[in-house]
């Protein structure tokens, strides 16, 4: 039997310490900074649902009615060196196809490598968060996500930027 609701990943892989290099810090969450070049955010998700842009900043992903899109982001180090946290969802166009995207909070273990016994994993309990939304009907969606990279210690080093694209199909 067919999925009748698929969930779409998608991954944004944000290269924070090139960012912070190149375009400064900022402290103005209200109008962040807009990355244009392309070698700083790197989305990704499953190969059926990218249209386009794979791999770049302006992927097009591919959806139906009643599919679930979620983005999680992290920094190039995996938020070792730095963090990213995606904090404002902003419809340009085709906001009334999809519900309005919200940030979530899940329980989740997470498997670590166990140096003592490295095919015998260890888990730890943490926090993890990602957008939600749930497609509602065709055509297309242009919107931006607004992050934020903050260095190891959790310090804010600016707010930044930029926009995606969703087509929906019928």
């Amino acid at each position: 039997m067919a999925d009748t609701e698929t969930i779409i990943d998608v991954l944004t892989a944000i290269d924070a310490d090139s960012i912070v290099a190149t375009l400064g810090t900022n402290s103005d969450s209200a109008n962040p900074v807009q990355i244009t070049q392309p070698d700083l955010i790197f989305m990704l998700t499953r190969q059926k649902n990218a249209l386009s842009g794979e791999g770049g900043t302006e992927l097009q992903i591919s959806a139906q009615t009643m599919d679930t899109i979620r983005w999680r982001a992290t920094s190039m180090s995996m938020n070792a060196a730095y963090s990213v946290i995606l904090y404002d969802f902003v419809a340009a166009s085709g906001a009334n196809l999809i519900s309005p995207p919200q940030p979530l909070e899940a329980d989740v273990t997470d498997p670590l490598p166990d140096p003592a016994d490295p095919t015998t994993p260890k888990t730890q309990k943490i926090k993890s968060y990602f957008w939600n939304t749930t497609v509602l009907e065709p055509g297309n969606t242009t919107y931006h996500f607004k992050f934020m990279i903050l260095d190891r210690t959790g310090v804010v080093q600016g707010y930044y930027w930029w926009d995606p694209y969703i087509h929906i199909n019928s």
